[in-house]
């Protein structure tokens, strides 16, 4: 999950309330500058009015939905005899929008730029219980476009993809196991006692009650071609979870609205 400044939030940004809550911004109340922002709230669970949260324009908040956008340049090489293109090449996903512009495939001679296409992800967290993963030797549920990606981890420890339920659960028994056998404390004798706390309330396992709660991730990605002169107009570096979150939106709105042939 990002870490987002209250002052930076958006309306349909997802963030996460007491580490466990996902919530949907429907509203921003901004005041003056400096004073508190209101944030009206929206349960994802039941989409019911949940909460209004007071922020101060500093205040820092996780967001369960992260949008990013990047471009590709796919270009060829101009023979300077014949004229004809050579060769296939795609650059990799490039974030600052001035450098898109500034690419050698479009300001060298010799390049010849047949396509640029705009790519969208967005990637979300949903904290779930061990309960809500797949069963034992059971798959991971696939998203359903071809594309999209579904894995899991731990809120905050571990490495960042887990495969399947087996996994988690695998990591967690592991977690316990070094928990049991090396965190509890010493009798006179030295021996190692047992943990008189669980992991997730063992300051030498984690750093908070809900660091080893299951998170379900999804990516989902879409592409588009795009013209030169579609990038965005005001703003030459990468786009910031608000702008890259307008810029999908904007994107799926138009989608949507083109007749079906």
């Amino acid at each position: 999950m990002q870490q987002i400044e209250a002052a930076n939030l958006y309306e349909g940004a997802v963030i996460l309330l007491d580490e466990v809550r996902p919530a949907r911004v429907i509203r921003i109340i901004r005041k003056q500058p400096g004073e508190k922002i209101a944030v009206a709230l929206q349960s994802t669970a039941d989409n019911a009015l949940s909460t209004v949260e007071l922020y101060q324009p500093e205040d820092t908040v996780r967001l369960c939905s992260v949008p990013s956008v990047h471009w590709s340049i796919h270009h060829g090489y101009r023979d300077p005899k014949t004229g004809a293109t050579r060769g296939s090449y795609v650059s990799t996903p490039i974030g600052p929008v001035y450098c898109v512009r500034d690419h050698w495939a479009y300001t060298a001679g010799h390049q010849v730029v047949s396509r640029l296409v705009e790519h969208h992800t967005v990637t979300t967290y949903v904290p779930i219980s061990l309960n809500q993963l797949p069963g034992e030797g059971r798959p991971t549920e696939r998203p359903a476009n071809p594309g999209d990606s579904r894995f899991y981890r731990l809120n905050k420890v571990g490495p960042y993809v887990l495969r399947t339920g087996d996994d988690v659960r695998q990591l967690l028994a592991k977690i316990a196991d070094v928990h049991d056998r090396e965190h509890g404390r010493r009798d006179a004798r030295n021996n190692r006692l047992a943990p008189l706390y669980p992991p997730h309330e063992c300051s030498r396992c984690v750093s908070g009650p809900h660091d080893l709660d299951p998170v379900e991730v999804t990516i989902t990605r879409t592409e588009r071609d795009i013209q030169l002169s579609d990038l965005p107009q005001d703003w030459d570096y990468a786009l910031g979870p608000a702008m890259a979150h307008a810029r999908i939106t904007a994107a799926a709105d138009r989608d949507q609205a083109q007749p079906t042939p």
